[in-house]
């Protein structure tokens, strides 16, 4: 069907109904996707629509079928490089997922842990009043008695018992997320 140098939306709407499910099967076999190809052919009828008075002398079934083949391509190119890229991404989360595995691997937890807990307690440590730090570090560092600590500061046995007392129950409270770790 040759047409003039522009026709008319009435001739348009014609050939639209005349070619429309010739195009879909081409376009279908091209993309593989009815919806697709169904997008695909709506888009072409448009561009032809949008640039009908440039198209002079031509065959209009010829060039559709042009427009519809050349928008199939360029979807399947977009496909494929669109594929690649998502490949590529794929394969670098990968190695980054890789890299970060090895590296927890690599990592000693219970040397992760022991650290985190040795900087629990220090941190409630130095909360503490100045005594009971004394006494908490002459007790469990230097595993001095009581009855040592007690003359050491001038305090009663009982003292040095009670703030004792207070740092065990200042600490416990503070690793409480770490027993059921360090029972497993």
């Amino acid at each position: 069907m040759d047409t003039a140098s522009s026709f008319s939306q009435q001739l348009f709407e014609q050939l639209f109904r005349q070619y429309k499910r010739k195009y879909l099967l081409i376009a279908n076999s091209y993309v593989r996707d009815s919806k697709t190809a169904e997008d695909i052919v709506h888009d072409s009828f448009m561009a032809v629509w949008e640039h009908r008075d440039n198209i002079n002398g031509a065959n209009i079934e010829a060039y559709l079928y042009k427009v519809i083949r050349n928008n199939c391509l360029m979807y399947r190119r977009n496909q494929q490089i669109g594929q690649a890229v998502y490949e590529q991404i794929k394969l670098k989360e990968r190695s980054a997922m890789d890299y970060y595995t090895r590296a927890i691997e690599s990592c000693d937890p219970d040397i992760l842990f022991r650290n985190e807990i040795l900087e629990i307690c220090r941190a409630q440590l130095e909360q503490m009043p100045e005594l009971t730090q004394q006494i908490f570090k002459a007790r469990r560092l230097e595993g001095k008695s009581y009855k040592e600590i007690a003359e050491q500061f001038g305090i009663p046995q009982k003292k040095v018992d009670k703030q004792l007392q207070q740092a065990v129950t200042k600490l416990r409270r503070a690793l409480k997320d770490f027993f059921s770790i360090i029972f497993i």
